[in-house]
């Protein structure tokens, strides 16, 4: 039996892909029976292509980390949508909704509370949320130049459906909870860096149903140079 849920990828560049390459930042819709109910990150060019796919915005977004090309768009489109009565649900954890509240949405400070602007869902360690449609959040900390957090979503029968690892070293605790879910998005590049996972780190999780974002490759490039990597790019849709 098909499942009801599924993931369209918006983009999957890398931090200064939007700006350098014009690649859309890594990011993913969450639909439900094909309808859009929660996005994950909305950094640089996000925004654009959430309009391109869907027409409008949803109710609710997950914000892993503060990043430009995690949260670049945020400001912009938390204050459009209030103008059009759709107070967004940032859904994050605490430690990434105080950098957000802080820094991010500061351009509004002057004029709107954080607390007017939007509905904050900041979770602690050990805690989850509902997202819709018998789905629950948990955040897990990566380690990152940003404080950043990956997350599990879990069905209302207990099956831990979908993971995502966002902006990370392969932090090996990190993997170990998020290789528990049916699907584990994790990001990499292709090189090794201080801040982010590689392609060879990440190879031996790679097994049935793991994917890779975040890698800031071309359609072009991920196939000439990567064919045989589970690469995600913008446009493909994953069922969980």
């Amino acid at each position: 039996m098909a499942s009801q849920f599924e993931l369209l990828v918006l983009g999957s560049g890398a931090g200064a892909s939007a700006v350098y390459d014009n690649l859309t930042s890594s990011s993913f819709m969450l639909c439900h029976k094909g309808e859009p109910f929660c996005l994950v990150d909305l950094g640089l060019g996000v925004g654009q292509a959430v309009l391109q796919y869907f027409g409008c915005f949803p109710k609710q977004v997950i914000i892993s980390h503060n990043h430009s090309d995690h949260a670049g768009d945020l400001p912009v489109v938390l204050r459009v949508e209030l103008a059009q009565e759709n107070k967004m649900r940032v859904i994050c954890h605490a430690n990434v909704a105080q950098r957000l509240k802080s820094s991010r949405i500061a351009e509004h400070l002057e004029q709107l509370s954080a607390d007017e602007l939007a509905s904050w869902q900041a979770l602690d360690d050990n805690q989850s949320v509902a997202i819709g449609h018998g789905l629950s959040i948990e955040f897990f900390p990566g380690v990152h130049s940003e404080t950043s957090y990956g997350f599990v979503l879990t069905d209302d029968v207990g099956t831990k459906r979908l993971s995502y690892s966002a902006d990370s070293t392969l932090c090996l605790s990190l993997y170990e909870t998020l290789s528990q879910a049916e699907v584990f998005i994790m990001d990499a590049r292709a090189q090794e860096n201080r801040w982010h996972a590689s392609f060879a780190e990440v190879k031996p999780w790679l097994t049935d149903k793991r994917y890779i974002l975040g890698h800031g490759l071309t359609p072009e490039e991920a196939q000439r140079q990567y064919p045989d990597l589970p690469l995600l790019l913008a446009g493909q849709r994953i069922q969980f």
